[in-house]
């Protein structure tokens, strides 16, 4: 048998705005495993905690633009998780905030967020879904299998690595996954030495609670941080929503259907600080005590229509991170995944993302801290939030409190 270079592990994450309903996924975790209910909540906190540290290390595109899905990098990085062992094991758990939880515990969460996210209604679509493509000339280990088919509902899938409709296939999975807003995230023809394949993809499709009226949507001034201005079409709505108001920044959260489970928060640096500013305090610590700070207030929200697209690829990231071991040839420790003395590492961790928020709702398919305390005063008189200069926005679910989606909208950009 041929000697091994590398594998690859792809992941996806996206969100999207609009009215249609996208392919309906069937969520089936296995019957086969057992997992508490709350189990999810020892990963809610690691996750969104990835979530600050990716916005550190990833950098933004030429627009100054970013957006990810921390719960995609996730999940994936949870499923590799079942086939390292020693220091490479070690350094995965680093990353997601998991040192000293067992591989049994983690699938056990993962399975247990899966099932609360998976979401459909008529305003409001949520899908989760995984597939693992392995080259033909190579077996999975049983356990591995095991636990990513029935903890992760993972579509495991033969491919010859030779063959150009291979890539065809894992385009296909990915495009239909994502209801055709994330396409080609392998290119053809795969390397031969490819191994293997992992792939989450998220897709988000929600109306807004409270509807955007489009007569009242116009254009105008959005500072960008050159100092320079451009005219972006801002969206408007007065209504009672959850908001929150101190020295630093304001900030508003949207929600999404009619059972409000999930939402858009938006936080808009005050104009004599930086979106660059409020970075530096973006920690888990942070967002949980913003987060209940909420008051529901009477007030005006304006904010941009706008729809992007990103790319990042997440290896340099992943390393300073804590986990170089596992792009290193001879470091790597991936031995309970595949039946072969071979050695395997990764080769390349790939986000795509995509956004699109318009009037009717949103579509995405897709330590050392500088600790600065603020004190939000009760507010009184209806508020004026007018986004027209950088901002941060994070897509949450608000019955487990998991970050799906995170950006940083430096230049909001019009969709064609």
């Amino acid at each position: 048998m041929k000697k091994i270079i590398g594998y690859s592990v792809f992941l996806l994450g996206f969100i999207v705005v609009v009215s249609a309903c996208g392919t309906t996924n069937e969520l089936d975790i296995s019957s086969d495993v057992d997992f508490g209910e709350n189990d999810y909540e020892q990963i809610v906190s690691p996750n969104n905690e990835l979530g600050f540290n990716l916005l550190r290390e990833v950098e933004p595109d030429e627009d100054g633009n970013l957006f990810m899905s921390p719960m995609s990098l996730f999940m994936a990085l949870s499923m590799v998780y079942n086939g390292a062992e020693g220091e490479t094991k070690e350094e995965i758990a680093k990353v997601l905030q998991a040192e000293g939880v067992d591989k049994q515990a983690l699938n056990q969460a993962n399975a247990s967020l899966m099932s609360l996210l998976h979401k459909h209604s008529e305003q409001v679509e949520l899908n989760i879904a995984n597939s693992i493509w392995l080259n033909d000339e190579f077996q999975f280990q049983d356990t591995f299998a095991a636990n990513n088919r029935d903890y992760f509902n993972a579509e495991i899938e033969e491919m010859d690595v030779n063959d150009t409709k291979s890539s065809e296939k894992i385009n296909k999975w990915v495009k239909d996954a994502t209801n055709d807003k994330i396409e080609d995230i392998v290119e053809a023809p795969l390397d031969p030495n490819l191994v293997t394949i992992l792939v989450n993809a998220i897709y988000f499709n929600g109306n807004w609670t409270y509807e955007f009226d489009k007569q009242q949507t116009e254009n105008r001034a959005f500072h960008l941080a050159d100092g320079t201005t451009k005219d972006v079409p801002l969206m408007s709505l007065k209504e009672n929503l959850a908001y929150l108001e101190n020295e630093d920044f304001q900030a508003i959260a949207l929600p999404y259907g009619e059972d409000e489970s999930i939402s858009m928060n938006i936080f808009l640096p005050k104009e004599n600080t930086s979106l660059k500013d409020f970075q530096s305090q973006l920690t888990n610590e942070n967002w949980e005590s913003w987060k209940s700070e909420f008051q529901k207030t009477e007030g005006t929200i304006l904010l941009p229509k706008f729809q992007l697209e990103y790319e990042a690829i997440l290896n340099d990231t992943l390393s300073k991170l804590g986990m170089a071991d596992a792009f290193n040839e001879e470091n790597a420790d991936f031995s309970t995944m595949i039946k072969s003395e071979d050695p395997l590492w990764i080769s390349q961790v790939k986000q795509k993302t995509f956004i699109d928020v318009n009037e009717k709702g949103t579509e995405a398919a897709a330590a050392t801290s500088v600790e600065m305390e603020t004190t939000s005063a009760p507010i009184e008189e209806p508020f004026y939030m007018e986004v027209n200069r950088p901002f941060f926005i994070a897509i949450t679910d608000d019955e487990t409190d998991a970050i799906l989606f995170m950006g940083l909208i430096a230049n909001p950009l019009e969709g064609e």
